[in-house]
């Protein structure tokens, strides 16, 4: 039976609504229609429109989410048409912010993003994703250098060769050490002077947050408290960070992406096999005051111990005020969250 027919009205249908100004094309591996040509039925219907439509290969059945939001990125960097620009060179793009829902969290986080490049006298042009439209993806040509963030840089690599402007990896601005050396970076790079950049930092740190009262404050509460986390490699060093600040104690550390997402962001002290964690976790359930997790169905049955849920996914946890985790006002919220879960 050939569906080819089918898919194409349907493809038809919904390109052709107004509403729609991109079209991507993928499907699960357990519903992929065997000897379906999806490139070359996507090829023929653009010939009768005026909108772009991308495909996604599907590897959500072997692969981490992770990989699915890059193979997201990627297809667009591979497939927009975007022209070069000799623009201001203070223009910058920021590629790979994970931006996975519409709340507060996510778009504190844009906020702070263009916050910390705002004061270093640049302006970010297009961040992808940051919850808007396809046309700020396409403001990336103004920029006249690519922020590539961690996770798979390969969409930023894609999109700077295309536009042949400079490629500056960085590393995410979480927790105090990391941002600081996020704005460090940045200054060399592009040559600020180091006095403005200096006092930004200072401001930041010690005028609106000072990290020495709030430890004063919160150092009952916190003391020698034991924790877990089921987390994203990525974020890894700066939970280290927060826990050595605060005085708490890791007990175990469960990552929950595949180990090429490792690499150095995960300190040889701490569990690295998944196949463990169950074990572990109930072996030392009764010496732990908090775990911190994204809302996993594995964990669902967890209910005898305080559960801080963190990231992505997140079902129960939700944002409607301003609620940023990176840069300085990212940490504050974060272990606020801490603070009233263990108070």
């Amino acid at each position: 039976w050939n569906r080819n027919d089918l898919f194409i009205e349907t493809l038809n249908r919904l390109v052709n609504r107004e509403i729609v100004k991109l079209c991507f094309v993928s499907s699960m591996p357990m519903s992929q229609l065997i000897w379906v040509d999806y490139d070359w039925i996507i090829n023929d219907v653009k010939k009768g429109i005026n909108k772009p439509i991308f495909n996604i290969p599907s590897k959500s059945m072997t692969d981490c989410w992770l990989d699915w939001y890059s193979d997201l990125l990627f297809s667009i960097a591979k497939n927009i048409e975007v022209k070069k620009w000799l623009w201001n060179k203070n223009n910058v793009a920021i590629i790979w912010n994970l931006y996975d829902r519409n709340e507060w969290d996510c778009i504190g986080n844009i906020k702070e993003l263009k916050n910390i490049f705002k004061w270093l006298w640049l302006k970010v042009v297009s961040i992808w994703l940051e919850g808007w439209n396809y046309y700020d993806i396409l403001n990336v040509y103004k920029a006249w250098t690519i922020i590539s963030l961690p996770y798979w840089r390969k969409a930023a690599k894609k999109i700077a060769k295309k536009l042949g402007i400079e490629l500056l990896h960085l590393d995410l601005p979480f927790w105090i050490s990391n941002t600081i050396n996020f704005i460090k970076e940045v200054w060399d790079y592009f040559n600020i002077n180091i006095n403005k950049v200096d006092n930004f930092i200072y401001e930041e740190l010690n005028i609106r947050n000072n990290i020495w009262i709030m430890k004063c404050w919160i150092y009952r509460t916190l003391f020698n408290k034991n924790i877990s986390f089921y987390w994203d490699p990525y974020l890894l060093n700066w939970l280290i960070d927060i826990s050595n600040t605060f005085w708490l104690n890791i007990k175990e550390v469960f990552i929950h992406w595949d180990n090429k997402h490792l690499k150095n962001n995960l300190s040889n002290n701490y569990e690295k096999n998944i196949e463990k964690m169950f074990i572990n976790l109930q072996d030392n359930i009764n010496s732990v005051d908090l775990f911190i997790s994204n809302k996993a169905n594995i964990f669902n049955n967890i209910d005898n111990i305080k559960i801080l849920e963190f990231w992505f996914p997140s079902y129960t946890y939700h944002c409607f005020s301003d609620q940023s985790f990176y840069w300085i006002r990212g940490w504050i919220n974060f272990i606020n969250r801490i603070y009233n879960k263990l108070s």
